[in-house]
């Protein structure tokens, strides 16, 4: 007579077998899912972290070891002509200011440029000066409000003031230049010189939060292409 216990024994045999071949299959898949979840953060902070790292590096090298002039005349008059920070922030914008007293200005180099021997000129100027002029600055690493040349618009005494809005793009030492369009009489024919009169050399600090809000694409291109390696991954675990 056969014993009903170890034939009750016997059949759930199988079902312990396969439990135990499931186990392996469920603890494998479940690693590839924690091995598909955890890559994309990972992923994510390591392409987080290098914009700002590169931005950082190149203000480091930009300002390290660096003496640098405040501000340099390219014509021999008073450099308290242009008003500009020595320091500013990255993407914080500042007003930058032009005093000049453009009678002066045009006096004296007519003075250089009639005394200049021939073949000479002052910054290439060779006819007469007239005291109208319209002021300009250029800056490649920095928004500037305004540009182009502008009008004399305000005058306190004998001096036209000019005013600019600026925000900085990058960071490091940058330069703006400042510029006066003069208009020079030769042989009863007139042109337009470009004078450079100064420029401003600024230390600008990097602004990583704010550097992250102008540059959010960057971000938006490196989720989309962490978004399609994850679902690449996915795939190919679920295969």
């Amino acid at each position: 007579m056969s014993n009903p216990e170890s034939n009750n024994s016997n059949s759930n045999a199988p079902e312990s077998n396969d439990s135990e071949a499931e186990n392996p299959d469920k603890e494998k898949m479940k690693s590839s899912t924690n091995t598909s979840l955890l890559m994309p953060v990972a992923l994510l902070l390591v392409l987080l972290l290098i914009p700002f790292s590169i931005n950082s590096f190149i203000h480091f090298l930009s300002s390290s070891n660096q003496f640098v002039h405040p501000v340099i005349m390219k014509i021999p008059i008073d450099s308290s002509a242009v008003t500009a920070p020595v320091e500013a922030k990255q993407y914080e914008g500042f007003e930058v200011k032009l005093n000049v007293n453009t009678q002066q200005l045009s006096e004296f180099i007519n003075e250089i440029v009639s005394i200049a021997s021939v073949g000479t000129s002052i910054q290439g100027i060779t006819g007469f000066i007239s005291p109208n002029m319209q002021a300009e600055i250029t800056g490649k690493d920095f928004r500037i409000e305004n540009p182009g040349p502008q009008q004399q618009m305000y005058i306190l005494g004998n001096t036209t003031e000019w005013k600019w809005h600026v925000v900085p793009k990058s960071s490091g030492i940058q330069t703006i230049k400042f510029k006066m369009h003069v208009t020079s009489t030769e042989l009863d024919h007139q042109k337009v010189d470009v004078i450079e009169l100064a420029q401003a050399n600024i230390s600008i600090d990097s602004n990583p939060t704010m550097w992250m809000v102008h540059n959010w694409w960057i971000f938006a291109l490196l989720a989309l292409a962490l978004f399609g390696g994850w679902k690449v991954l996915r795939r190919y675990n679920d295969n």
